[in-house]
């Protein structure tokens, strides 16, 4: 018993002889201690922030409307068309782009568009094997076609392909349409 109470006596009396060693060892503790909530309250401060911001008048934000310029078009409206004019345009500047185009489902499934252009060909693919309604249209087609416009009516914009293999070189056809708002 002596051994060990002369032991926590010697230790007591080290520790002791060490009080500015100890005095400095908090000093850098409470500077790490700021430095560490310093980070966490940026952390917490930016975490709401951002949750705060994706709020949109009580509900969140759709992430689909939160990044519209992704090169998968849902929605049919202004904003798609925005990117089937790009897609137009670049092609005609000679440029590459790529889309998938998934229009709404009226009746049936869905027909999904791949589009792919190099800017020289359009290889659009039309794959309506989800639809159950196509009936003996059912499957996959693809085009490879060297022209690509819009047109447009009084109801809707029009993405028509022409110069297609296997089609009349003046032959133009519709691929999808967008109905105007």
């Amino acid at each position: 018993m002596d051994k060990s109470f002369d032991s926590w006596r010697h230790r007591s009396i080290v520790w002791n002889n060490n009080d500015a060693g100890k005095v400095d060892f908090m000093k850098s503790m409470n500077k790490l201690t700021f430095v560490l909530l310093f980070v966490i309250l940026i952390l917490s401060v930016s975490l709401i922030w951002t949750v705060a911001n994706s709020m949109d008048k009580g509900g969140v934000v759709d992430n689909h409307e939160a990044n519209r310029n992704h090169p998968i078009l849902i929605s049919f409206d202004e904003k798609d068309l925005e990117q089937l004019e790009e897609l137009v345009s670049r092609f005609k500047e000679g440029k590459g782009h790529n889309l998938m185009l998934i229009p709404p489902v009226v009746d049936g499934g869905y027909w999904i568009h791949d589009v792919y252009s190099n800017g020289r060909e359009i290889e659009w693919t039309i794959d309506n094997t989800r639809d159950g309604m196509s009936g003996d249209g059912r499957g996959i087609r693809k085009y490879t076609c060297k022209a690509i416009d819009k047109n447009e009516t009084e109801e809707l914009f029009t993405i028509e392909l022409s110069q297609c293999d296997g089609f009349e070189p003046n032959e133009k056809f519709s691929v999808i349409s967008i109905w105007k708002e």
